[in-house]
């Protein structure tokens, strides 16, 4: 498993997106995503930039996933986010 693989930790990403781009034929395309669909847009787009996740991390939330599976794995979002984020 590479390195990387054995931490996680929040990434902040935009709830919608529009991105236009070039389709398999070189056409223009304007994608508009909401959800988990522009999260991975976000996420892809990373790494045709060369960015990685811990570029865009909150280094707060930075963490081992044993530690994540033991102790926060079962934790509503929203209690992680007030945990972490101070969020309310």
């Amino acid at each position: 498993m590479p390195e990387l693989a054995r931490f996680t930790a929040i990434v902040p990403r935009a709830l919608h997106v529009r991105v236009e781009c070039l389709n398999e034929r070189a056409e223009p395309v304007v994608i508009n995503a909401r959800g988990w669909y522009a999260r991975i847009l976000q996420h892809e787009i990373d790494h045709l930039l060369g960015t990685m996740y811990i570029d865009r991390m909150r280094t707060r939330t930075f963490m081992g996933r044993e530690n994540y599976e033991r102790c926060w794995k079962n934790v509503p979002v929203a209690e992680c986010r007030r945990l972490l984020l101070g969020d309310v």
